[in-house]
């Protein structure tokens, strides 16, 4: 019973010993990294991320009521609410969710609804010695078909 004790003891020793010694290795070599152009890499990371809504102004819907839910629609956690008259709006929102964009037209006397949904992502890059943030905006189409 103790050899197996000491056994495992020593596996132990073993693998932190070799974790230890483990160097981290980048994709590129130190010449890549001292040539490296950092013109493109945004070091600041973001606290908003674009939500790009494509919407139907027309005569009747001159100006359409849009609400923003943190989540999905059943959740009906309300981020924004506003009114656009315009056919493209652009909503900063957090990232790292999932939103849903409700708009309300009116169709003679009664509503239709579009909703549509989509994430929004920060995505962290390492690159050599610095970290490089890029977004992934949100896209929702809301028109009325």
């Amino acid at each position: 019973m103790k050899t197996f004790n000491i056994l495992q003891l020593v596996m132990i020793l073993f693998c932190l010993i070799i974790l230890q010694s483990c160097e981290r290795t980048f994709v590129s070599t130190p010449e890549d990294c001292m040539n490296y152009d950092y013109s493109d890499c945004n070091t600041s990371e973001p606290s908003v991320v674009p939500m790009n809504i494509k919407l139907t102004i027309n005569w009747e819907n001159p100006q359409v009521p849009i609400t923003i839910y943190k989540g999905k629609l059943e959740s009906r956690d309300t981020i924004l609410s506003d009114t656009t008259g315009s056919s493209s709006y652009i909503a900063l929102l957090k990232p790292d969710n999932y939103y849903t964009v409700e708009a309300r037209y009116i169709s003679g006397n009664n509503f239709i609804y579009a909703i549509d949904g989509d994430n929004v992502k920060k995505i962290r890059n390492q690159i050599c010695d610095s970290v490089c943030w890029t977004v992934q905006e949100g896209n929702v189409n809301v028109e009325l078909k």
